[in-house]
C-alpha cells in the first residue's frame, strides 16, 4: 500500500479541518442545543440529560420523530416490497432470475438490522445528511452502521461518490478487543484485559475509508481491493487493522443538496430561526404568567408577607401602607401563548409532519375529508418531496442495494443460471408507498383524456378507436402501482385475441352453416315431391322431363 501511516493521519485529519465541515459543524451544534439534544456526536462532555438545556419545548424532536417515521414507512415500509429489479425484455427465464435474485437481497435486508438502520438515519437527517455502512460479517450476515452527525467526515466527486470517508470514535479495551482481536490491540489494553482492570476505559480509535490509488488487480489482499479500510488508535505508530473493499460501502443520505458542497442540509436547517423564536416566546409566556399571578409586593417595612395561597399577613399596629402589587403586569401570556402556537406549525412544516401526520390531522381539522380528497392533498404535497425522495433513492437506497448485491454476487449467494444469463442487467426500481403516490401524481391526464374521448365518442362514436386501449391500461396500471402480474404480458396477450378471433371466425362459419340448413331441406323436399310426380303417372310432363335427363 502506498498511502502510508502518516500520509493516513493527514487525510484524516484534513477532512475533519476542512473548512466547509467547520461551517456545518457550528449549525450543527445549534440543531443540536435547540431541537434534538439527543443525536449527534459533537464533542460536549456533559451527559446526555443535560444536552437539553436550551429548550423548553419539544416540538422539534416530536416533529423529528415523525418526519423519520413517515419517511421509514413511506420509503422501505418493511411489511411490503419496495423496490424490484426489472429486465429490459419480455424473456420469461430473464425475469424469473431477477425475480428470485430480488427475493435474495429482500430476505437479506429483512434478516438485518437494515430497517432500524435505515430509521435511525431518517432521524439523523435534520442535520443535513445521515451515513450508512453495509458490512459483511462472516457470523451475523449483512450488517448496517449508523454514524453520528459530529463524528464522520467525508469527501466526495463531481458525481456525488464517496471518495474519502473518516471516523473518529470511542471505543473501550473490551470492544477494542472484540473488533481487532486481543492480539492487534496496545499494550496498555492487552494488560488491562488480562488483568480484567480497567476494561471500561476508552481510547480514541480512527478509521479512514479512501480510494486505493496503486491498485493491484492481481492481489487478494487490501492492495487488490479498490478501497481501503485503515484503522489506528491514539497514541500509537501503526495501523491496529488495515483492510479493503471492492465495493464503497458507506452510502450517504441527503436531504437538500447544495452545488459544490460535500454536506447537505436538513430539516433543522429551517426550523432553527422557528425554534429559537419558539424559545424566547415560551420563555416571555412563562414569565409574563409568573409575574401575573405572584407579582412583586410593596408592605410597610418590618411586615413579614405570607407569600402561601390563603394565608393572612397581620398588618396590627401598622399606622400607614398596606400590602400591594408593587406595579401592575397585564396578562400577557396567553397572546403570546397562540403567537407560540403559530410557531410551533411553522416547526412541523418545516419536518413535513403536515404530510406524514395528514390522515391523523383530518380527524381533527373539523372538517370532513372523502378519500379521494385525502389522495388529491397527499399528491399534491409530495411534490415538495420528489426531489428528496429521488435523490434518497439514487445516492442512498440504491447504493445500499448495489453493495448487498455485490456481495452475494461475488459470494456465489444467488441462484445458478444458465451460462448464457450471466452478467444479467438488471435495473432497480423503486414502488414503495412514497415512490407510488409520486408515479400516481399524473394519472389526472389519464383519466381526463379518456373521460374527453367518452363525452366525443356520443357525437361521433368512430372517435373511440383512436384510443390504444392495451397501451392506456398498461400505463395506467403502472401509474397505479398496480402489481403487473395482474395482466397478461404482450405476447400472452396477443395469443388470446388470435384465440377469440379464431373463435369468432368459426362462430361466423357455423352460423352461416345454420341459415342454410333450412334451405337446403326445402330443396331435398322438392327434390322427392318431383321425383314422386314422375313415377305415380299423376304428371305425364314431369314423366317425360325426368325420361329425358336420365338418357
Amino acid at each position: 500500500m502506498e498511502i502510508t501511516y502518516s500520509d493516513a493521519k493527514k487525510l484524516h485529519s484534513a477532512l475533519f479541518a476542512a473548512e466547509e465541515f467547520s461551517r456545518h459543524r457550528e449549525m450543527w451544534l445549534r440543531i443540536q442545543a435547540k431541537q434534538i439534544p439527543f443525536l449527534g456526536e459533537l464533542g460536549q462532555t456533559d451527559q446526555l440529560i443535560k444536552k437539553d438545556r436550551g429548550i423548553v419545548d419539544m416540538t422539534a424532536w416530536r416533529s423529528n420523530l415523525i418526519f423519520a417515521g413517515g419517511m421509514a414507512n413511506g420509503s422501505v415500509p418493511q411489511t411490503v416490497q419496495w423496490f424490484d429489479f426489472d429486465v429490459e425484455t419480455e424473456d420469461q427465464v430473464a425475469k424469473e432470475i431477477a425475480q428470485g435474485r430480488r427475493d435474495t437481497v429482500s430476505l437479506a435486508l429483512n434478516h438485518s438490522n437494515f430497517y432500524s438502520a435505515v430509521h435511525y438515519a431518517y432521524q439523523e437527517l435534520t442535520f443535513g445528511q445521515s451515513p450508512v455502512g453495509t458490512f459483511f460479517d462472516p457470523s451475523r450476515g449483512i450488517v448496517f452502521e449508523n454514524y453520528s452527525v459530529g463524528s464522520y467526515a467525508y469527501a466526495l466527486n463531481q458525481f456525488r461518490d464517496v471518495t474519502a470517508f473518516a471516523v473518529k470514535k470511542k471505543f473501550t479495551y473490551r470492544q477494542l478487543a472484540q473488533k481487532f482481536g486481543i492480539e492487534k490491540c496496545p499494550d496498555k489494553v492487552k494488560n488491562a484485559l488480562k488483568e480484567n482492570k480497567g476494561t471500561e476505559s476508552t481510547l480514541n480509535c480512527y478509521w479512514l475509508l479512501t480510494q486505493n490509488p496503486s491498485i493491484k488487480h492481481d492481489s487478494f489482499g487490501p492492495e487488490g481491493k479498490r478501497y481501503l479500510s485503515l484503522y489506528w488508535v491514539e497514541g500509537e505508530n501503526d495501523y491496529i487493522s488495515t483492510g479493503g473493499f471492492d465495493v464503497m460501502p458507506i452510502a450517504i443520505a441527503p436531504y437538500i443538496v447544495i452545488p459544490n458542497s460535500n454536506y447537505s442540509i436538513g430539516p433543522g436547517w429551517f426550523a432553527d430561526s422557528d425554534c429559537a423564536m419558539l424559545y424566547e416566546q415560551l420563555k416571555n409566556g412563562f414569565a409574563n404568567m409568573t409575574m401575573h399571578s405572584e407579582p412583586p409586593l410593596q408592605a410597610p417595612s418590618g411586615v413579614e408577607v405570607d407569600y402561601r395561597p390563603g394565608m393572612v399577613t397581620e398588618l396590627d399596629g401598622v399606622n400607614q401602607g398596606k400590602v400591594e402589587s408593587l406595579f401592575n403586569v397585564a396578562p400577557a401570556f396567553q397572546a403570546i401563548f397562540e403567537v407560540a402556537q403559530r410557531t410551533e406549525s411553522n416547526i412541523e412544516a418545516a419536518y413535513n409532519v403536515n404530510l406524514f401526520a395528514m390522515l391523523e390531522q383530518s380527524k381533527f381539522d373539523g372538517q370532513g375529508r372523502t378519500a379521494f380528497e385525502l389522495e388529491l392533498r397527499q399528491q399534491e404535497k409530495m411534490q415538495l418531496l420528489t426531489p428528496i425522495v429521488t435523490r434518497i433513492n439514487h445516492e442512498f437506497l440504491g447504493k445500499i442495494i448495489e453493495v448487498v448485491y455485490s456481495y452475494y454476487e461475488r459470494n456465489n449467494g444467488f441462484a445458478s443460471v444458465p451460462p448464457e444469463y450471466d452478467g444479467i442487467d438488471l435495473e432497480v426500481k423503486y414502488v414503495s408507498p412514497l415512490a407510488q403516490v409520486q408515479k400516481m401524481s399524473g394519472m389526472e391526464a389519464y383519466e381526463y383524456l379518456l373521460n374527453m374521448i367518452m363525452q366525443v365518442s356520443q357525437l361521433k362514436p368512430e372517435i373511440a378507436g383512436i384510443l390504444d386501449a392495451e397501451t392506456f391500461i398498461r400505463e395506467f396500471g403502472d401509474k397505479s402501482g398496480a402489481p403487473l402480474k395482474l395482466l397478461f404480458d404482450q405476447k400472452e396477450y396477443a395469443d388470446i385475441l388470435q384465440q377469440q378471433a379464431q373463435a369468432a371466425e368459426e362462430e361466423k362459419q357455423l352460423a352461416q352453416i345454420t341459415t342454410a340448413a333450412p334451405a337446403v331441406n326445402d330443396f331435398a323436399d322438392a327434390a322427392r315431391n318431383v321425383q314422386e310426380m314422375a313415377t305415380d303417372g299423376s304428371n305425364p310432363a314431369v314423366e317425360q322431363l325426368m325420361a329425358s335427363l336420365q338418357q
